[in-house]
């Protein structure tokens, strides 16, 4: 890094096309133009005041811009570095191992801008989460910083639904649903039209665009060519494409859409490219097929090609590695999303680039059933050494080829032990869940331990769930002691010797457990003496305990100073807790003394609970001004609850401006919220308005909710306007939510025709919905279809849904047989 550093380079100085921004083809398909002038839309205010108040006010800032394919994000990432941060390096590292790499070697610091374009790629799987985590460090101590980086809606949903189990990634969840800049970026250009029409006289790029979208106002996709080259695709094999092209590309997608994040390797593309191929295009395709292919879908003579080279290996050479465009790959995403890939694919996948991507795609394949698929990719990331694929190994084994198969698996993994005993105790196998258990905790997995007095606990055996703590005790692990603490105080039994225990163990948590214990009891002293324990002990809640517990004994000086030294100590929360509970009593100044203490801190929420005092004080000015402060530390929820305040006490006005800042802020929320109230008022237009201004901001939920709204309103035609129009806007799931509160109300046939529609806008969930109204109606082959279209999008529910059509077919003994083999071997890879 250290000479990386020689030569750093503004925006200005960096090529916008080598930061990720898609140029703009001539009507020749020239690809060397400048860039088309820039059409700002409301979301780019709000990313430039963001990274405004980093270098104004010396923090550190997180902003994602998120959004669909080709709705200018990077773009409006890379004019707003530019103007705001013109003067500051960006730093654009390869990959996440490059990331950790520079923020390790401290060398990132202030004034500079770290560029994450397509931020997901830093963030997935082992080297991912290691990233993310040298990520947080760098925020909390390098300022003034920005980093900046773009994702997709669904990859935003992927990684921050991983929150238990073992795809667990604290760090990166930590990330992205902490204080950070997450601004929605639509994919219309719905604003300023006059200014649109203006940069379409002097640049015909844009002109041409403008008339090719027509009254879609998604004139972005346009410029980039982006609908042009999904044309293409669509018209089949041996159209504009050969046949051999057209596979490539789908084989290209396919893997990113089943979870390989980088480029995709050549090997992988030629073996899966054979599955979506005819049996005369596998025949005729000649020696060269792949070169040939991969020459003419990488070239850029007739515009932007449709897969982007790229080189992994060390050194200057051939590329090695490929991706499709992101326009072209998403709406495959989309329109395949239902189907699973076929069976070459998934035996091309073993030569995916890293035990990540290789790990990725076994659990994709075991997520659609494909079983006998899954095993070999996850043997294969085994061998490639990833930390989880064990686990998921020998779990799958255990459904297909029995216990003893499944612990030859896990061998003295403890990782794997406990997936097993997980898996187990959901099934309701009790003496395989404790024996798996017991073998986590001798294979070294601390938690173990705990799970195993919870279950003799459980089980009514105190006496041996005391014998496993004291086991696990003295070898180092208190933590099972503190668990039976918690089970025992939860049902009102005696619990101090078992937090005893844990505290003499070390565990600082069981003199937490032990005064909530003598509070309860009304040992108020001893209480405090024991939340004090677990302070030095740097239990964070410690601090805040102290301070209720000091107020209740009416040592108000002792409360607040338990505030100020759990501030002292990096734990300000104390402080809040000290403001409610002045308010509580009355003493509103004294509350609003402590707020500002808290904000002072840094605690954000500190500013939103300031924001309403005032406002319930009747102060509106100081309101407003609490809830900007809030909003320049990155929590635009203070603008958001006034709205909600103001709505109830029927202030439409002072509603609809604290909605406006809370969406400039970032909170998309605040228009949804003030749609909804809105339409039930009966004010349908206003409604609508906000709908419109939530979707102008990249939001299409308020139209959707509206039309629920409507929809139970029984204002039908209502309904079917705002679906249409939050289906326009590209909420796909609008029309199956909307026949989920048909079926509620009683109206398959409405329900039916809803699910029907969202299954043709690529909305899987649809398929499951309608899978569930046919079995329920008797219609075994159009639910069966339904539900095997869910299972092959990986939809998790579909499965048992799929295996109850089957099971409910005649001959039932015949039915049941096939259902029982079924579990154990999942679908066949090529059906």
């Amino acid at each position: 890094m250290a000479e990386g550093r020689v030569q750093l380079r503004t925006a200005a100085d960096w090529d916008p096309v080598r930061l990720g921004v898609h140029p703009a083809p001539g009507p020749d398909g020239a690809m060397d133009l400048p860039l088309t002038e820039y059409l700002a839309r409301p979301h780019d205010a709000t990313l430039r005041r963001r990274l405004a108040r980093a270098a104004e006010t010396n923090q550190a800032a997180l902003v994602l811009l998120v959004g669909r394919s080709a709705s200018g994000k990077t773009r409006a990432l890379y004019e707003a570095v530019a103007a705001v941060l013109p003067d500051w390096p960006v730093l654009f590292p390869a990959d996440a191992e490059e990331l950790t790499e520079w923020i390790e070697g401290e060398g990132i610091g202030p004034r500079t801008v770290l560029w994450l374009n397509e931020t997901q790629r830093y963030l997935d799987g082992a080297d991912g989460e290691r990233a993310a985590r040298a990520l947080g460090r760098l925020l909390d101590r390098v300022a003034p910083l920005a980093v900046v980086g773009t994702m997709w809606p669904e990859h935003m949903r992927r990684l921050t639904a991983r929150q238990n189990g073992p795809e667990s990634a604290p760090h990166t969840l930590a990330l992205l649903t902490g204080p950070h800049g997450m601004i929605t970026v639509p994919d219309t250009l719905s604003g300023d039209a006059a200014a649109v029409d203006s940069a379409a006289v002097r640049d015909p790029r844009i002109a041409a665009a403008v008339r090719a979208a027509g009254s879609g106002q998604r004139v972005l996709q346009h410029l980039t060519a982006g609908p042009e080259l999904v044309r293409r695709w669509e018209m089949g094999a041996d159209q504009w494409y050969t046949a051999t092209e057209h596979a490539v590309l789908t084989a290209a997608a396919e893997a990113r859409r089943l979870g390989h994040v980088s480029a995709v390797p050549a090997r992988l593309l030629m073996e899966a490219a054979a599955g979506f191929m005819d049996s005369t295009a596998r025949a005729t395709a000649g020696k060269e097929w792949f070169p040939d292919a991969i020459g003419a879908l990488t070239a850029t003579a007739g515009g932007p090609p449709p897969l982007i080279a790229e080189r992994y290996e060390p050194g200057v050479g051939d590329p090695d590695s490929y991706r499709p465009d992101d326009y072209l790959e998403q709406h495959i995403r989309r329109v395949r999303a239902h189907r699973a890939p076929p069976a070459e694919f998934w035996s091309g996948a073993c030569w995916a680039r890293t035990a990540d991507d290789v790990h990725a795609l076994a659990r994709s394949a075991e997520q659609r059933r494909r079983y006998a698929s899954a095993v070999p990719l996850y043997e294969r990331a085994v061998e490639l050494g990833h930390l989880r694929a064990r686990a998921a190994l020998a779990v799958l084994r255990e459904t297909t080829d029995g216990r003893a198969a499944a612990e030859e698996t896990a061998a003295t993994d403890p990782v794997a032990w406990a997936a097993l005993a997980v898996s187990r105790e959901a099934e309701g196998d009790g003496p395989g869940t404790y024996d798996a258990y017991r073998r986590a905790a001798e294979s070294g997995d601390a938690w173990a331990w705990a799970a195993m007095a919870r279950i003799r606990e459980a089980e009514g055996d105190p006496a041996a769930a005391d014998a496993v703590a004291a086991r696990a005790a003295a070898a180092g692990e208190p933590l099972a002691w503190r668990t039976l603490g918690r089970m025992r105080a939860a049902r009102g039994v005696p619990a101090t010797e078992a937090f005893e225990q844990a505290a003499d163990a070390g565990d600082g948590w069981g003199h937490v457990g032990l005064a909530q214990v003598a509070e309860r009891s009304g040992d108020l002293a001893t209480a405090v003496i024991h939340a004090t324990r677990a302070a030095v002990a740097e239990i964070d809640s410690a601090w805040a305990a102290l301070v209720r517990l000091y107020w209740v004994l009416g040592d108000r000086a002792s409360a607040r100073d338990a505030a100020t030294s759990g501030a002292d100590a990096g734990h300000p929360e104390g402080w809040s807790i000290l403001a409610r509970l002045r308010e509580t009593a009355g003493d509103r100044s004294g509350a609003a003394a402590a707020h500002r203490e808290a904000a002072a801190l840094g605690v954000g929420a500190a500013w939103r609970e300031l924001a309403l005092l005032a406002e319930s004080d009747g102060d509106g000015a100081a309101a407003e001004e609490a809830a900007t402060q809030a909003a320049r530390t990155g929590d635009p929820e203070a603008w958001t609850a006034l709205a909600e305040a103001r709505e109830e006490i029927g202030d439409d006005v002072g509603a609809a401006h604290a909605a406006a800042e809370a969406a400039r802020a970032g909170d998309l929320d605040a228009w949804i919220m003030l749609a909804r109230a809105r339409e039930n008022t009966g004010d349908t237009s206003g409604a609508e308005q906000a709908a419109d201004l939530a979707a102008e901001r990249g939001a299409t939920d308020a139209w959707s909710a509206l039309a629920r709204m409507r929809e139970r309103a029984g204002d039908r035609e209502g309904s079917r306007r705002a679906v249409l129009r939050a289906a326009g806007l590209g909420a796909p799931d609008a029309w199956t939510a909307l026949g989920r509160v048909r079926e509620q109300l009683g109206d398959t046939q409405a329900a039916e025709r809803a699910y029907v529609r969202g299954c043709e806008a690529d909305d899987t969930e649809a398929y499951a919905a309608l899978g569930a109204l046919y079995l329920e109606q008797g219609r075994s082959a159009e639910a069966r279809a339904a539900y095997r279209s869910a299972v092959d999008a990986g939809l998790p529910d579909a499965w048992e849904g799929l295996l109850s059509v089957l099971a409910a077919q005649a001959p039932r003994a015949v039915s049941a047989r096939t259902v029982a083999r079924l579990r154990t071997t999942g679908l066949p890879a090529a059906d």
